[in-house]
């Protein structure tokens, strides 16, 4: 499958909520991907019916006298799939989970030699640790945020921080008398109405996560290409289990 498949079974995989959003990579104002996880999580979205429904079409699923939990749960397998045989994984006698496992395993090993960071007798989770590490410190750097004598969590804060109002200047966006988290928000907000802006999605009567769902949708790849959410590069999501990494900030 060539990058441009790949990029549209990522973009299902968000509608599914099939992948966590703990990217290795991946930060968002105000939480915001750990919020899509969430809805996803909470069946705001895998419930609506019409767009499963399109998505289900899109990937050959057929639809008819299936309810929209039927549906959700057949195109999360499908996508499961399609990813795992985009990445050369086997999927024959495999079941969900495995393939699951399988397609962490090979996203965790791409991104640490992306990072030159050695997997040899390393598991999974000890990699992931040391490439979040070694991003921390190349963030903080960048932003000048001194690491000594603070913990991970604390160095994480700092730079989001940093993040939101660096991002809240340059939208011309007043701080004055707001907390960082509000901040934040208006800060994600903002971006996304200047996204749907540029890409040509109509706001009316949609909230901004509900715009946020379109645009990653339907114009994912342009939007990335375009640098509309610099707080972001989706280059790789993980799966549920590495929820506990996701805290606000990250």
């Amino acid at each position: 499958m060539n990058m441009k498949g790949l990029a549209y079974v990522f973009a299902v995989a968000l509608f599914l909520g099939v992948l966590s959003t703990g990217s290795l990579y991946t930060e968002a104002v105000g939480g915001e991907h750990k919020n899509i996880a969430n809805y996803h999580h909470k069946g705001e979205f895998t419930h609506d019916l019409e767009m499963l429904k399109q998505k289900a079409k899109e990937m050959g699923i057929s639809t008819e006298g299936k309810d929209a939990q039927t549906i959700h749960k057949e195109l999360k397998e499908a996508y499961i799939k399609k990813h795992a045989e985009a990445l050369g994984i086997s999927t024959e006698g495999k079941d969900i989970e495995t393939l699951k496992k399988e397609i962490r395993h090979v996203w965790t090993k791409q991104i640490a030699k992306e990072w030159g960071i050695s997997t040899e007798g390393k598991d999974d989770k000890t990699i992931m640790k040391e490439v979040k590490e070694a991003k921390l410190k190349k963030e903080a750097l960048e932003f000048g945020i001194s690491t000594k004598g603070k913990d991970f969590k604390q160095v994480k804060r700092e730079i989001y921080e940093a993040k939101v109002l660096k991002y809240a200047n340059e939208m011309g966006i007043s701080t004055e008398g707001k907390n960082i988290n509000e901040l934040g928000k208006e800060v994600h907000d903002k971006m996304i109405y200047n996204a749907a802006e540029k890409l040509g999605v109509s706001t009316e009567g949609k909230t901004p996560k509900e715009i946020f769902h379109e645009i990653m949708i339907n114009h994912g790849e342009k939007a990335r290409e375009m640098k509309l959410f610099p707080f972001k590069e989706e280059k790789i999501y993980f799966f549920k289990e590495h929820r506990e990494d996701h805290h606000q900030g990250e």
